[in-house]
């Protein structure tokens, strides 16, 4: 890496959390809160349909950037964390836990029939996938036997096949192709540049999201640190989700009753 650049990258893993998780908080308020508002016909009563249109377009437009940043964080914390079934546990029981508020805030459900599930789903999919990918790779390479060898891409096309899938059938958030970025960024782990231009143009493959292009310049000013060891306290991160969903679900009703 060249040292020059490294004088300009100062933004450490805990500042990208927090970034992207204003990013997030700001893209919900467009979706659960400024949407809602044209469905329900009381925009007039609040502000004029092109001031709402407006914000709700630029709260989406910011909004954008936040799964880059934690597809990209969640590669770095596969490779860092001393205890990868707790992480994955963490994300799973986290996804469980937001479910219910993320259905309510975004209005994802008919009836009782709940149709799409949320991004921790995806980071959950995407972690167990390129965990298998890993083992499949060590074990594999050890192997003096060329079959042995070869025997990897098979292996880790069907568990990738299988966790695509999945993120599919249960509609979570970015679902394929969000696994597809988590992989790119593990794949090309070691060539940044090319894991940057490769998982933003996949992006581009779902609509709006070629507007992700400032989580990639944030990502080029990562200097590869944590950031200061917070402890337990990094499980505010994960309550966070379910905690601003809940915000948000209680922020509409005040304000439009629905």
């Amino acid at each position: 890496m060249n040292s020059n650049l490294n004088t300009y990258r100062k933004l450490n893993g805990n500042t990208l959390k927090v970034i992207a998780c204003i990013c997030m908080f700001i893209d919900h308020i467009g979706a659960a809160i400024i949407l809602p508002a044209f469905g329900a016909g009381v925009q007039k009563n609040i502000f004029p349909y092109e001031q709402a249109n407006f914000y709700y377009k630029m709260f989406r437009f910011i909004g954008r950037s936040a799964f880059p940043i934690f597809a990209y964080l969640l590669v770095e914390g596969f490779y860092h964390t001393k205890n990868r079934l707790r992480y994955a546990l963490s994300l799973f029981i986290f996804a469980l836990i937001s479910e219910y508020p993320y259905d309510l805030a975004f209005n994802k459900t008919e009836g009782d029939f709940i149709y799409s599930s949320n991004v921790m789903f995806s980071l959950f999919i995407g972690l167990l996938v390129i965990w298998a990918v890993d083992f499949f790779r060590k074990e594999f390479s050890m192997s003096d036997k060329k079959i042995s060898r070869i025997a990897f891409y098979p292996a880790s096309a069907l568990v990738i096949a299988v966790g695509a899938y999945t993120a599919h059938v249960i509609n979570c958030d970015y679902r394929e192709f969000g696994i597809g970025i988590m992989l790119i960024f593990y794949f090309f782990h070691s060539f940044e540049s090319v894991s940057f231009l490769a998982s933003y143009f996949l992006l581009c493959g779902i609509n709006n999201e070629f507007k992700s292009f400032p989580a990639f310049i944030l990502l080029f000013f990562y200097n590869k640190k944590r950031g200061k060891d917070l402890g337990k306290l990094k499980y505010l991160f994960y309550i966070f989700y379910p905690a601003h969903l809940i915000a948000l679900i209680l922020i509409r009703l005040a304000i439009y009753g629905i």
